[in-house]
């Protein structure tokens, strides 16, 4: 009895953590609409299946939320302010709310791909370092937003494997 009881309280505690049992061990969100993207993402492409397992598979969680609006009209931003500790970095995506569907989820692996590019790179002690990666990942461009050639190209292949697994 002892056993079911406990059983049952570790169900209610992920349930009460954000709504209902977590899909992804790294990557989060309490929101409903951000799990249907992640779980959409995760089940109809490749490429943003492997970022989250990258993701999961290393020491760090990535909370995703949306928000009302990003500056430089931007649609998703990885934060550059750093939680957590060097061991383990919490780090934090925004995505604005006005997008859905397909290009929503293009959006977050995106985002993905800069928080892959951070724990791959060691976690940045503070807002100055992270600036610091990313001003030497980043292709220099003149609207430059700290941006990098590998997170264009995720965007670009895992829309492709969206329009190619249609639901």
């Amino acid at each position: 009895m002892a056993r079911w009881a406990a059983a049952g309280i570790g169900a209610f505690m992920l349930l009460a953590t954000n709504g209902e049992a977590a899909e992804f061990e790294h990557v989060r969100s309490g929101e409903a609409s951000i799990r249907v993207l992640l779980r959409n993402g995760y089940e109809r492409s490749a490429t943003f299946r492997m970022l989250v397992d990258d993701i999961d598979s290393r020491p760090g969680v990535v909370y995703v939320a949306s928000t009302i609006r990003l500056s430089r009209h931007m649609d998703g931003a990885l934060l550059h302010k750093l939680g957590g500790s060097p061991d383990v970095p919490i780090l934090r995506v925004l995505i604005r709310t006005g997008i859905a569907g397909d290009y929503a989820i293009g959006i977050l692996a995106h985002e993905l791909q800069h928080v892959l590019e951070v724990l791959r790179a060691g976690s940045p002690a503070d807002s100055a370092a992270m600036a610091t990666l990313f001003g030497s990942l980043d292709d220099q461009t003149a609207d430059s937003k700290f941006e990098t050639e590998d997170a264009r190209a995720i965007t670009s292949l895992v829309l492709t494997e969206l329009r190619a697994n249609r639901r």
